[in-house]
């Protein structure tokens, strides 16, 4: 039997005074109660990765080397370690996990998603409308972990619950056009590499301790760099109609592109993104009944593991 959550009067996750009305493309920081929750506990955590496939268990040998050689690239998967096994030795030996699915394999997870989104609602008006790709995923690291540099397909809160971190954030619009496109398209963080270009634009770099969340903005890429602690974190992303229809632009502009055509970026032509967004079903259509003309996107084999 799951534990109980805490009483239903105090939020999980509520807007801090220095934080904007609504969400943008700034990430900036919130509150939450998260570090004595019983879901986030030794034993729950164990319990958790017993239930869950170990295929969605993500499990990465990683750097401890505060300036990483390659590019903050993602480290090299470890397939054959047991998940638990792994979680009780990260004080030892550098490991970063990530636990996809969390919310589909448990019950308990399930319902504190559905109560965050419930909170963030109250605090954030673009949040109150439809809400789709809703999701939580779990992240175990060693301390003094470097976690490499990507971005997400959605927008997302980070929320800090043991240990301490660094996250870089950097905005989306460094990311070139064709990279977003392969982004949301193969829904794999892998094909966003590191440029050192990117340095000047980066957000102030934000500190997270237990209780504080930061939010990352759609397609936003970020590294983080863990204090000398294991760390737990809990990640809750989501997209809104809006976010929803930039996708399907971008979509359709991979589509163009391996047709040879150089589409027109995201935003410059609304009355064009407004089109490319109606003939969405078209491509998908297409992908279904001609399978073989799918765009392929090999994400190891161009961009590494």
């Amino acid at each position: 039997m799951d534990p109980a959550p805490p009483p239903t009067s105090a939020p999980v996750v509520e807007r801090t005074p220095t934080a904007p009305r609504d969400l943008g493309d700034t990430p900036f920081t919130i509150a939450n109660r998260l570090a004595d929750h019983p879901l986030f506990t030794d034993d729950r955590i164990k319990e958790l990765l017993r239930r869950l496939p170990r295929e969605r268990v993500e499990v990465r040998r990683v750097t401890v080397d505060p300036d990483p050689a390659g590019g903050w690239k993602r480290g090299p998967l470890d397939k054959d370690v047991d998940p638990v096994a792994a979680f009780e030795g990260l004080a030892t030996r550098p490991t970063w996990m990530l636990l996809h699915d969390t919310w589909k394999h448990d019950a308990g997870y399930r319902d504190l998603l559905e109560r965050y989104l419930a909170d963030l609602r109250a605090a954030f008006p673009s949040l109150r409308g439809e809400i789709s790709d809703l999701g939580c995923w779990m992240f175990l690291s060693s301390g003094r972990s470097v976690v490499h540099f990507h971005a997400d397909p959605d927008q997302s809160f980070l929320n800090q619950v043991r240990g301490g971190k660094t996250v870089h954030v950097y905005p989306a619009k460094v990311l070139p056009e064709a990279t977003v496109e392969e982004l949301v398209y193969a829904y794999d963080q892998g094909v966003v590499t590191y440029d050192p270009s990117y340095e000047p634009q980066q957000f102030p770099p934000t500190h997270l301790s237990p209780g504080q969340s930061v939010f990352l903005p759609l397609y936003a890429p970020h590294r983080v760099v863990n204090d000398d602690t294991v760390c737990v974190s809990w990640n809750v992303g989501f997209n809104t109609p809006i976010t929803r229809r930039r996708r399907d632009v971008h979509c359709v502009n991979l589509e163009l592109r391996h047709l040879g055509v150089t589409p027109t970026p995201v935003g410059r032509r609304p009355w064009l993104d407004g089109l490319k967004r109606s003939s969405r079903f078209v491509f998908k259509a297409k992908n279904r009944l001609l399978p073989f003309l799918r765009p392929k996107i090999d994400v190891v084999k161009k961009y590494g593991a």
